[in-house]
């Protein structure tokens, strides 16, 4: 009977799918600094889909200081000076047509995950992010967007949020083309992230080290 309580345990937690890592900021360094306007640039590497897009904007600024985008060594910072209304996004899924974004597809099939996770390094003020995403093979090919807050008030304090995808009302999310996360700082405002992934249910992870348990102390015992 116990030995196949740890069989049923394995195949379950087989049927479970492992982190997706999205981006976790290890590639595609990128520095980028400015006053007004948007900038959108390309940044190659191991992220999702082979290559990213670091997007720079500014909304209104009181004082002409400055944003500032930095993407490497395992984080991506959007830090805005005193006065400075800014946005930093990031979007997978999408080919260079001479600086603009366009809809490639990447058909990445999330269909064994069940939230987004974002990790967050820290962060001086409270702000806004989003998360989109596009399957050409439901809503008519068009994005669906789902926008929560984060905390202020924990520089250099790691902490975490996720989003699940139940929120993407009608996303074939076995076959998702891109993915852009939006953040909307506040007014100098700094925030960092150490890495964006897709996860499955915490259930399915606790099936999963269980599994890794049972079949650990079997081969001990053999």
């Amino acid at each position: 009977m116990r030995n196949q309580f740890i069989l049923g345990l394995v195949v379950v937690a087989g049927a479970a799918q492992a982190n997706i890592v999205i981006d976790d900021f290890t590639t595609g360094t990128y520095h980028k600094t400015i006053t007004s306007g948007s900038v959108t640039e390309f940044q190659n590497g191991s992220m999702l889909g082979g290559d990213r897009y670091a997007n720079t904007m500014v909304e209104s600024n009181v004082f002409g200081l400055e944003i500032q985008t930095d993407i490497e060594s395992g984080s991506y910072a959007l830090s805005a000076q005193s006065g400075v209304n800014g946005m930093g996004s990031l979007g997978y899924g999408f080919s260079n047509n001479g600086g603009t974004p366009v809809n490639q597809d990447m058909n990445m099939n999330f269909s064994g995950e069940s939230q987004f996770k974002l990790n967050f390094l820290s962060s001086d003020a409270p702000g806004t992010y989003s998360i989109s995403v596009r399957s050409s093979s439901s809503n008519g090919g068009a994005f669906v967007t789902v926008a929560d807050t984060f905390q202020g008030n924990s520089v250099n304090t790691p902490f975490m949020r996720t989003v699940d995808f139940s929120q993407f009302g009608g996303v074939n999310f076995s076959d998702i083309d891109q993915v852009i996360l939006k953040f909307d700082s506040a007014t100098s405002g700094d925030v960092a992230l150490s890495s964006f992934q897709a996860v499955p249910e915490p259930a399915s992870m606790i099936v999963l080290a269980a599994a890794g348990a049972f079949a650990a102390r079997r081969r001990k015992k053999n």
